[in-house]
């Protein structure tokens, strides 16, 4: 949240916060920030980790949430100056072939009824950690037993013309000496033509994925950024100075 790289972008879609339901009250880090606003699932998990999935929005972009019926899915639009773009943060368990078919119906219903909502044209973006491969964003390193394991996320980029930003191979997870590409950005095709740039971030934030980077040439509000008063580089010895002389004039003794 502190990177100054970071600070200009519209959106932080993250995959598995820290986020934990404590006596009651949900605790995530950080629990708000100055310059984004929270949104997390409209679905919350029961267990240690309340869910896991949530979006950072920058404060000054209007944006609407999309309720989800998932605690992975979390999701909602932004509505710039020329058109208006859905959001979703995806998290998909790995090796459960029934929770995949889940959260590619969920996809499926949020566009379509959010298309439906908006009446005028919805660029999507999804991203996130989807947990499964395949050689069309993984590359040749994938073997052919796992080949076609992810074909439900296939179908779902066919029915709605999404391209997969990131360069084919490139890899977003390791550890230790394994690594592999299972962090994806899908976008609509109208979306695609306007992308600057899609890349691995050169900064490590101490996770065994890798932070995504997309830009898009797009419009975004112009942020007006407000003037604060810094109050260490007053002329605090002048302050004392007409302090002193004020408080000469005022009485002393019987009440403040």
């Amino acid at each position: 949240m502190s990177d100054e790289q970071l600070k200009d972008c519209g959106v932080l879609a993250i995959s598995e916060p820290y986020a934990r339901s404590i006596n009651g009250t949900l605790v995530t880090v950080p629990m708000g920030h100055p310059n984004w606003t929270k949104m997390v699932p409209t679905v919350q998990r029961r267990d240690r980790w309340a869910f896991r999935s949530m979006l950072w929005i920058r404060k000054d972009i209007e944006a609407e949430q999309v309720p989800m019926q998932s605690s992975d899915l979390t999701a909602a639009v932004l509505r710039l100056p020329d058109q208006s773009i859905l959001v979703v943060s995806v998290y998909v368990e790995p090796q459960d072939a029934e929770v995949l078919r889940v959260v590619i119906y969920e996809l499926h219903q949020v566009i379509r009824e959010t298309r439906s909502k908006v009446g005028t044209r919805v660029d999507v973006i999804l991203t996130g950690n989807f947990n499964w491969h395949d050689q069309l964003w993984g590359g040749e390193d994938v073997s052919r037993e796992r080949q076609g394991e992810a074909d439900p996320i296939i179908n779902l980029m066919s029915e709605y013309a999404f391209h997969s930003l990131l360069p084919r191979g490139t890899k977003t997870w390791q550890r230790g000496n394994h690594e592999s590409t299972i962090d994806l950005v899908l976008v609509s095709e109208e979306l695609a033509t306007s992308v600057v740039k899609c890349t691995v971030h050169t900064t490590k934030h101490g996770s065994d994925h890798r932070t995504i980077k997309t830009t898009f040439d797009v419009a975004t509000p112009e942020r007006v950024i407000e003037a604060r008063l810094l109050f260490k580089n007053a002329p605090w010895t002048d302050i004392k100075a007409r302090i002193t002389t004020t408080l000469r004039f005022a009485p002393f003794g019987g009440s403040v």
